[in-house]
């Protein structure tokens, strides 16, 4: 895509205690709706050609997150991906200080075109806020625990406008999940109508899908995931166009609904060739192999996901895809009470993925097994068949996606361990949950660091 020139730059902070910052110095505030435009466009290039790390992720961030995860086996080959969450403390502490610069960008944006008439402002501020939620939703998932119902829990820093004097402490974490879910329907409200600036309406429902499925607000999760569905103009792609829509490296297509790194000439490419190899170095763990049954040929995930020697054959990539969507309404309706319509989404997209499959229904099921890492829903409550089958197409659906290290968090954040080099190491429970900036801790008294981190 053909973006503005970047005018001006407005922001430069070396430090998370300075993420309000701006430095006088041969920079000036925008002033014209272009202008301010150019702010929203050096965000939408990283999207574009790769290097966002933050708001949708890239190669990168997937690596680190599946690297600590269990979809790839540690335990006979680490290589070079880091294989233990421990290993990460500093680099979290690093991205907290990086959403709140581009949330910086975003309040900018918001404070100075708030109220002006023309369609580019007002593609631009849906824009803004469009990014802005989905920094707090990747902030809430990355340094808040899971929720827990009934218990008062801490939740992120509100930032809600420009102030470099601002030093807010932690707001509860229902209040972070009500600023989101405000942040991404107000850019929906907008009605972006350029689709330069991405974040138009149905790829912002999925971020207010999401948040709501993390929060376990199931009864607005389904709503939004059925629009979606019903409206949003994408439909499951088949067994006969999965490998071409997965494997894609730089093309957004079939159920793809937004992925990062569609620049083909992106600076990047050279590394993110690095990066695959790294992942691919690390042997698939036996037990995500074992999901696809007795004849796993069947299942056109299982040829595109397991290479040769067990080693993964997915292009790893971060993106939202319409099955993703299907699988948080099968879950919902599981929470509502509603197994039939669970079924119903999950037969759905059995149907693409397995060839001659029979639909599941509640007595052809298979029982829970033992031994898994997880054993317990997102509410704590031992599983069930149908659970385990979400649980299972999920994790086959979403396998190198990002998705497995928050799945082990919302369900149960279950302690396991893995050996390298002789030594033990183990992903306690408090490890899901990232610590804050210590600068931030240590300059603002009010300012509460997480658990295992004091």
């Amino acid at each position: 895509m053909k973006r503005l020139a970047i005018i001006l730059t407005c922001l430069a902070a070396a430090a998370c205690g300075r993420y309000l910052d701006v430095r006088p110095q041969g920079y000036v505030i925008p002033s014209t709706d272009a202008e301010f435009a150019s702010v929203m466009h050096k965000h939408l290039q990283d999207i574009e050609g790769g290097g966002d790390e933050i708001i949708i992720g890239n190669m990168e961030t997937l690596s680190k997150l599946e690297g600590c995860a269990d979809d790839l086996d540690a335990n006979i080959a680490v290589g070079n991906l880091k294989a233990y969450a421990g290993d990460l403390i500093n680099n979290r502490m690093t991205e907290y200080c990086n959403y709140y610069e581009i949330i910086r960008d975003c309040n900018i944006v918001i404070g100075n075109l708030d109220g002006r008439s023309s369609r580019l402002a007002s593609d631009v501020l849906s824009c803004a806020y469009a990014i802005k939620g989905i920094c707090y939703y990747d902030l809430i998932r990355m340094y808040c625990d899971a929720p827990e119902e009934g218990v008062q829990q801490l939740g992120v820093p509100i930032v809600d406008r420009f102030d470099i004097q601002d030093r807010p402490a932690r707001a509860t974490l229902e209040e972070s999940i009500d600023y989101t879910e405000k942040l991404l329907r107000k850019s929906i409200e907008l009605k972006m109508s350029d689709d330069l600036f991405i974040f138009k309406e149905y790829i912002t429902k999925c971020w207010l899908a999401r948040t709501m499925f993390w929060a376990e607000q199931w009864d607005g999760c389904a709503k939004v995931c059925e629009d979606i569905i019903a409206n949003g103009g994408y439909e499951l792609s088949s067994r006969e166009t999965y490998a071409d829509v997965i494997q894609a490296e730089n093309d957004r297509k079939g159920e793809v609904i937004i992925r990062t790194h569609i620049n083909n000439a992106s600076e990047l490419d050279w590394y993110f060739g690095y990066i695959k190899g790294y992942i691919n170095g690390r042997p698939i763990s036996a037990d995500f192999v074992k999901l696809f049954g007795d004849e796993p040929q069947k299942d056109v995930r299982y040829g595109v996901c397991v290479g040769a020697k067990r080693l993964n054959g997915k292009t790893p990539e971060m993106r939202v895809r319409l099955s993703e969507i299907v699988l948080m309404l099968a879950e919902c309706y599981y929470h509502q009470g509603k197994a039939d319509k669970a079924l119903e989404q999950l037969n759905k997209l059995r149907r693409e993925r397995i060839e001659g499959v029979t639909d599941l229904t509640e007595a052809t099921l298979p029982a829970v097994r033992g031994g898994g890492r997880i054993t317990a829903d997102a509410r704590g409550n031992a599983l069930t068949p149908l659970m385990q089958a979400i649980m299972d197409e999920r994790r086959k659906e979403l396998f190198m996606e990002g998705d497995r290290w928050f799945e082990l968090k919302r369900n149960g954040s279950p302690e396991w361990w893995i050996i390298n080099n002789g030594l033990k190491y183990t992903t306690r429970r408090y490890m899901y949950t990232a610590p804050i900036y210590k600068g931030d801790v240590d300059l603002n008294p009010q300012m509460a660091q997480n658990e295992g981190y004091e």
